[in-house]
């Protein structure tokens, strides 16, 4: 008998349903998101798509961050799926919120919502602090075969537009990849069931990057080079490094255990001390963060490493020129030689759990170009931590640059890669494959 109309209607119609087995994305391993820099603020940034008509919109990566936070007029428009976690739910625990807000605006609107769970976002640039509640909506990400999913319920903070001051003017907001159970490797684990682990890929100015998030595989030749990399804990600092946080908190930024810092074969004499973090304050140490330009260094250390660094660099003949403020070691170009790790100058290291195993900085990370025929040791005065405890040595982006950097946040482990110069390629050439 021949089959009816309506049968063959409902076979069609099965065939072209989403819901099918052959419309079904596979089970994802790992998600992919660009990375920019800012060449005028030295800030990197990713691009989101966020609500369930989504917004698209881009946010500074923030490795101590604790949560996604932005102010975007675009999505405030179309924020109709947007719902704010309410004082006492789960949610609200997984985001340890500080407090209730109660915004009785009808009807409710992002940055103003009744009964709301609420945090402090925090600008890391300015300082400025931010109280608001928090909300959640869908969080659209893809897959490192390219895949499109949703995480439903992704938090994050619509915040006061004051902490945009100091963003680089692509971005609408900051986005935190910190030790927190709401940063974006957290929830993407949470949300798919896979390793919470990431791998970072800075790129230089005028390329691009990429972060994985997941259990990634690297097209060609970053599979060889993740063969080769190094390997040291991630440390906590037993007191938080955020200024509203409770002392004793453990903090959400990453650390690294450094035990002294060479240039070229000589190690810096320095209070060593400056190196541990103190149990008490959470004062010392050493942590990586991708909002800081370049490496900040306590007082003396910097002073320990330019006295040495000026003096190996005279013994190669580079002459010293004057300082070019915020760098205080500035040579004449035209007496430094090239290679293919940047300029050839001494080499320096942070040496972590033994002399042999080392992070090294060639000319490319050690070096910035301030003008046609000056260029600076781009290691800089640390300061004091504007919200909390002051930390001895804060590896920032621009020696960050063009090394592979995974984050393993399950093990408590960061692998990094030499200069990915050494290898004939850069971060601009990281992909998945």
């Amino acid at each position: 008998m021949a089959p009816s109309t309506l049968s063959i209607f409902l076979f069609s119609l099965l065939l072209l349903s989403p819901f099918s087995n052959s419309q079904s994305p596979p089970k994802p391993q790992a998600f992919i998101f660009p990375i920019k820099k800012d060449v005028s603020t030295n800030q990197y940034y990713t691009t989101i798509q966020i609500g369930s008509s989504p917004t698209t919109f881009n946010v500074v990566i923030d490795l101590g961050g604790k949560f996604l936070w932005f102010n975007s007029l675009d999505y405030f428009n179309a924020a109709s799926s947007y719902r704010p976690i309410l004082c006492g739910t789960p949610q609200c625990r997984i985001a340890e919120g500080v407090g209730c807000v109660f915004c009785f605006l009808s009807p409710p609107v992002p940055g103003c919502t009744n009964n709301t769970c609420s945090d402090y976002a925090l600008n890391p640039f300015t300082g400025t602090q931010g109280y608001n509640g928090l909300g959640q909506d869908v969080l659209r990400v893809y897959s490192t075969r390219g895949d499109q999913y949703r995480v439903n319920d992704f938090p994050f903070q619509f915040s006061d537009p004051v902490l945009r001051q100091g963003l680089a003017s692509p971005t609408a907001g900051l986005i935190g990849l910190g030790r927190t159970r709401i940063s974006l490797q957290a929830q993407l684990a949470s949300a798919f069931k896979i390793r919470q682990k990431f791998a970072l890929c800075l790129p230089s100015s005028g390329n691009d990057g990429n972060m994985i998030v997941g259990q990634g595989a690297y097209s060609s030749p970053f599979p060889e080079i993740a063969k080769s990399l190094l390997s040291t804990p991630l440390i906590r600092n037993p007191v938080s490094t955020f200024g509203n946080e409770q002392i004793g908190n453990l903090t959400v930024e990453y650390f690294i255990d450094v035990k002294s810092i060479r240039v070229g074969e000589k190690t810096l004499s320095f209070n060593k001390t400056l190196l541990s973090i103190n149990k008490n304050t959470g004062a010392g140490g050493t942590s990586i963060r991708t909002v800081r330009p370049y490496t900040g260094l306590h007082r003396s250390i910097l002073n320990a490493l330019i006295t040495e660094f000026v003096e190996a660099a005279a013994s190669k003949n580079i002459t010293r020129v004057v300082s070019v403020a915020p760098f205080e070691a500035c040579f004449d170009s035209k007496t430094v030689g090239s290679s293919k790790t940047g300029p050839d100058v001494p080499t320096i290291d942070l040496v972590l759990q033994s002399k042999s195993l080392y992070w090294r900085f060639y000319g490319s990370n050690s070096m910035v170009r301030v003008s046609s025929d000056v260029i600076c040791l781009a290691f800089v005065d640390g300061g004091s931590n504007l919200t909390g405890p002051t930390t001895s040595v804060v590896v920032g982006g621009h020696q960050l640059e063009n090394h592979l950097l995974e984050f393993d946040v399950s093990a408590s482990r960061l692998r990094f890669s030499s200069s990915l110069l050494l290898h004939g390629t850069s971060c601009s050439q990281f992909r998945a494959s």
